[in-house]
């Protein structure tokens, strides 16, 4: 008996087929498959410089990859041009290893840089919005006012965090 295809599995929101970097002669990764699942949970580990960066860079449009396809939300982004993506690119929200946060910025603003960036709102209404994002990280409105460079490291990734979520990806 031949098995039948799953119908009733959701698509995935992120497919990674036959994925393959290379850096000159330096193959990073090759042949990767993936899939990520809305509400899944999914770690990436390995070693120092086995690629779990480049291949995070690849899935959210910051690298092209060397070969293979990646979808987001069901549509092929490999090829793509850069304004077919900005849109693909604003339902997703990154949270770098150690924070990315604008130095000078302070934590409000940094925190509402993508909701400037890519709305129209209000400068009021922005700023309300990173407020809560604030808070929802655990950091408060006076923690708002401060700047990275006087944040604490665990302050530095909250803020990061409120960041990542300022759009609601």
């Amino acid at each position: 008996m031949m098995p039948t295809a799953r119908s009733d599995r959701p698509e995935p929101v992120v497919q990674v087929r036959g994925l393959t970097m290379r850096f000159g002669g330096k193959l990073v990764h090759e042949n990767v498959d993936l899939d990520v699942y809305r509400g899944e949970t999914l770690a990436i580990v390995g070693g120092s410089g086995s690629g779990k960066t480049t291949l995070l860079r690849e899935m959210t449009l910051l690298q092209d990859p060397s070969a293979g396809t990646i979808r987001l939300f069901g549509r092929r982004v490999t090829g793509m041009g850069e304004s077919d993506r900005l849109p693909l690119r604003r339902r997703l929200g990154v949270l770098f290893q150690n924070g990315a946060l604008f130095g000078g910025q302070s934590v409000l603003e940094n925190v509402g840089a993508p909701l400037r960036e890519h709305t129209d709102l209000s400068s009021e209404t922005i700023d309300g919005i990173a407020r809560i994002k604030l808070a929802l990280t655990g950091l408060t409105p006076a923690d708002g006012l401060l700047f990275p460079s006087q944040l604490s490291g665990g302050m530095r990734k909250r803020a990061a965090l409120a960041r990542a979520i300022a759009l609601d990806p």
